[in-house]
C-alpha cells in the first residue's frame, strides 16, 4: 500500500489547512556547504617526517580492495504552506530518501544487490509547534499506527520500500523526550524564521537517511562481516544511538552486547567525506598537497558533518568509538596549485586497526605499526577513481570514485522525482 491508512487523515487534514508551496527545485538542489567552518577537535596521532606535514604515501605491500560500495540520496520538497493567525506561513516538507549496496564480484564486475536496497517517505513539519499556535491536529493522535521519528523502527532495514515516516522538526533531534529541549524549539515567533525551519527539516532528512545507511551496511555486515567498503559520506554512528539501535541492528549483525555494536558494524568501512566542514590546523599545507600524498592522521571524537542548514544542528554528538581521519587527493590537475580539486577526507572507526580495543591506547610511536595500513586503505581508495578527468575543472568526478557514482545514478532514479514528490498527493 503506498499510503498507509494512517496517512490518510494526516494529509487530508494537513491540506485543508495549508497553501500549495509551488516549490520547483530540491532543498538539496539550493544548498552549497561551506567549508572548513568546524574546528580541528586534536593533535596528529601520527609523527610528522618532516617539515612540511605530509607524508608521501608507499606502495603497499599487500593490497586492500574494497568489495563494497554504500550510498545514500535524498529529495526533500517544500510540499505546502500552512498559515496561522499570526501571518507566518509555515514550511511542510516531503522527502524521499534511499540507500543501497553495490558489490564487487570476484571478476571485479559491479552489480546491485537488491536485497540490500532500501527507501523511505517522510513528512516533515514542526506539529507540536503549529499545536501550541491553536492550530488543531487531532489526527496525529493516532496512536500505535504512526511511525515517528523518535521510534526505534527508524533504526532497522524498513519492513517494506517506501516506508512512510512523520517528523516533527518543532525540537532539535529524536529522543523521546526532545520536548524537554526548549533551545532552539520551533515555537511562536520562531516560526517567523523560515529558513531555521526549512533548515530543520532538512537536517533531519539527512539524519533518518544517515540510519537507513547503516540499516543496508549491517544487513550486508551480517552476511560478510570482513569485505571492505567503501562509504560515501562520514561514518556518522553518535554514541546516543547505541543503546536505542542495538536491538534491530543488533539483530542484524548476531551482537547483543550494545558495547561491540559499532565496533561490527563499523570495522571495515571507510568513509570518504567530498565536502570539508572540518577546518585542518595547518589548511595552508593541506592545500599544497600533491597526488601520490596524504596528511597526517588526526583522532576525531565527535562528528562534524552532519549539521543541516545555515550552521544550525538538528541531531550531533560525541562517537562512541574514536575515529580517525586524514586528507589526500583522489585526482588533481598536473601541476599546482590545485586547492580544493581532489581533496577528500577519509574517516575510519578504530575497530579497523588490528588489535586496538581503546582510541586511547594510540600514541605516535605505536601509530607507526599501522602506517602501512593508512597507507593500504589511502591507495585502495585512489585505485576506485574515474579512468580520466571530464574537464580540467570537474571537482565532481574529481572528488567522486566510480563506484560510488554508480551506485548513487541508480539510487537517484529509484527516488521519486521533485514534479513527483511536490504533487504527490492531491
Amino acid at each position: 500500500m503506498f499510503l498507509p491508512e494512517w496517512t490518510e487523515s494526516v494529509i487530508a487534514k494537513l491540506k485543508s489547512c495549508s497553501l500549495p508551496a509551488f516549490s520547483s527545485l530540491s532543498e538539496e538542489e539550493q544548498y552549497a556547504a561551506p567549508t572548513f567552518v568546524e574546528e580541528d577537535c586534536g593533535e596528529p596521532i601520527e609523527a610528522a617526517p618532516d617539515d612540511t606535514g605530509v607524508i608521501e604515501v608507499r606502495n603497499p605491500r599487500k593490497d586492500l580492495e574494497f568489495q563494497a560500495f554504500l550510498d545514500g540520496v535524498q529529495r526533500t520538497i517544500l510540499w505546502r504552506r500552512i498559515p496561522l493567525p499570526s501571518g507566518v506561513l509555515v514550511p511542510i516538507h516531503i522527502a524521499h530518501i534511499g540507500a543501497g549496496l553495490l558489490l564487487r564480484d570476484k571478476n571485479g564486475r559491479l552489480q546491485m544487490d537488491p536485497t540490500l536496497t532500501a527507501t523511505r517517505l517522510l513528512l516533515l513539519g514542526p506539529f507540536e509547534g503549529l499545536r501550541r499556535s491553536g492550530l488543531e491536529l487531532k489526527e496525529l493522535d493516532n496512536g500505535e499506527a504512526i511511525v515517528w521519528d523518535t521510534d526505534e523502527r527508524t533504526f532497522g532495514f524498513p519492513a517494506e520500500m517506501n516506508e512512510w515516516i512523520l517528523c516533527d522538526t518543532t525540537f532539535r533531534g529524536t529522543e523521546h523526550e526532545r520536548e524537554k529541549q526548549s533551545a532552539g524549539a520551533l515555537i511562536g515567533d520562531t516560526l517567523f524564521n523560515e529558513g531555521l525551519v526549512r533548515s530543520r527539516a532538512q537536517g533531519r532528512v539527512a539524519t533518518l537517511r544517515q540510519r537507513l545507511e547503516f540499516a543496508v551496511l549491517a544487513r550486508f555486515r551480517g552476511k560478510e562481516p570482513e569485505k571492505w567498503v567503501l562509504v560515501d559520506g562520514p561514518l556518522f554512528f553518535i554514541d546516543k544511538w547505541r543503546r536505542r539501535a542495538a536491538r534491530l541492528i543488533g539483530a542484524e549483525l548476531g551482537e547483543q552486547n550494545e558495547g561491540l555494536l559499532e565496533d561490527k558494524l563499523l570495522r571495515n568501512a571507510v568513509g570518504l567525506i567530498k565536502s570539508h566542514r572540518l577546518r585542518p590546523k595547518n589548511p595552508a599545507q593541506i592545500m599544497k598537497m600533491g597526488p601520490t600524498q596524504r596528511s597526517l592522521v588526526v583522532p576525531l571524537s565527535h562528528e562534524v558533518d552532519l549539521k543541516g542548514r545555515r550552521e544550525t544542528p538538528d541531531e550531533e554528538g560525541t562517537y562512541g568509538g574514536l575515529h580517525l581521519t586524514w586528507y589526500t587527493r583522489l585526482r588533481c590537475c598536473s601541476r599546482p596549485p590545485y586547492g580544493l580539486l581532489g581533496l577528500i577526507r577519509l574517516d575510519i572507526h578504530r575497530a579497523s586497526l588490528p588489535g586496538v580495543v581503546r582510541g586511547d591506547a594510540l600514541n605516535q610511536e605505536c601509530f607507526q605499526n599501522y602506517r602501512p595500513l593508512i597507507d593500504a586503505i589511502t591507495w585502495a581508495t585512489w585505485r576506485e577513481r574515474w579512468p580520466a578527468f571530464r574537464r580540467v575543472d570537474d571537482y565532481r568526478s574529481a572528488t567522486e570514485p566510480y563506484p560510488i557514482w554508480q551506485v548513487e545514478r541508480i539510487l537517484k532514479a529509484m527516488a521519486f522525482p521533485r514534479r513527483f514528490l511536490a504533487h504527490l498527493i492531491r
